[in-house]
């Protein structure tokens, strides 16, 4: 199937996380039912870009947002791009597709002060409670994503350099800083794994002692995130809670585009204009002028 062969280069060749694989899957299977229900059965060779340019629009009509529908021309576009470079199509249908334009927002993120607030209410009654507080301190000590938290490992950790390693998009590495109250959290967070023989090798584990999945995480940052007054409440919230209040006490955002593994500045530059707008609030509460 060729699909199955697309899934496989992506997890060996270029090396994406589950996470990542799961979304292309669900694209994909998703275009080829629309294909299946719109114009019955279609071989690869005999899609059109005006095949694609109807589910756009069948898209659109369902009301999903156009960041959703660009990672999807995305899926399409490297799974076509492979087909063809396995000589299974002769001509790329996607060629003609753009991207859908979107509106410019910035980056959601909760107050200092809420955040604090956030922390000050994690409990520590057992072991799951207390593995709830690592996860939101860690997530905000690290700025890191879901998927990267979710693969952290025990031996990730050097706590004589103070510092985890991070496998990032594509896998690629980097280390992140930690201060000794996080490091503390995690060395007894490891230590209670032990008391309780949990082989797992994984940072973060369900009930079961399972590695923890992206739905148990997202249901976890969600119940504190309720306390903040955020229209989101994901784990992403934090990561850019994390970038802009490194920003608003002065750090360099090349520093940060670093800690954040961005591969390009303008990926970061958003969170300049949380600083800006900031900047703006507080002119207008503060400065004489700044009602006129």
């Amino acid at each position: 199937m060729k699909l199955e062969d697309f899934i496989t280069y992506l997890r060996s060749e270029r090396r994406y996380s589950n996470y990542t694989i799961v979304g292309y899957r669900t694209d994909i299977t998703q275009f080829y039912s629309f294909l299946k229900e719109t114009f019955g059965d279609i071989a690869e060779d005999e899609i059109k870009d005006s095949m694609i340019r109807s589910w756009i629009v069948q898209l659109s009509k369902n009301n999903i947002k156009p960041a959703s529908i660009n990672r999807k021309i995305a899926s399409l576009s490297t799974y076509f791009h492979f087909l063809l470079r396995t000589k299974q199509i002769s001509k790329n249908p996607i060629l003609r597709i753009h991207s859908l334009k979107k509106p410019k927002r910035n980056p959601v993120f909760i107050m200092e002060k809420d955040m604090r607030k956030i922390i000050d209410s994690l409990n520590e009654d057992d072991f799951f409670s207390r593995q709830e507080k690592l996860i939101i301190e860690l997530l905000y000590a690290t700025g890191i994503r879901k998927a990267e938290i979710l693969n952290i490992k025990e031996n990730d950790f050097n706590f004589e350099k103070q510092n985890v390693r991070i496998f990032g998009k594509r896998r690629k590495e980097r280390l992140i800083p930690l201060g000794e109250d996080i490091i503390e959290l995690i060395k007894r967070h490891i230590s209670e794994k032990r008391k309780l023989e949990i082989g797992e090798t994984k940072l973060l584990v369900n009930n079961k002692f399972f590695p923890l999945s992206i739905y148990e995480l997202d249901k976890i940052v969600r119940k504190f995130l309720s306390m903040a007054n955020v229209e989101k409440k994901s784990p992403h919230v934090i990561r850019h809670s994390f970038a802009t209040h490194l920003l608003n006490e002065g750090a360099d955002i090349m520093d940060i585009k670093e800690l954040l593994g961005h591969s390009s500045l303008d990926a970061t530059q958003i969170y300049a204009h949380n600083t800006i707008e900031r900047l703006k609030s507080v002119y207008k509460k503060t400065h004489p002028k700044g009602e006129d």
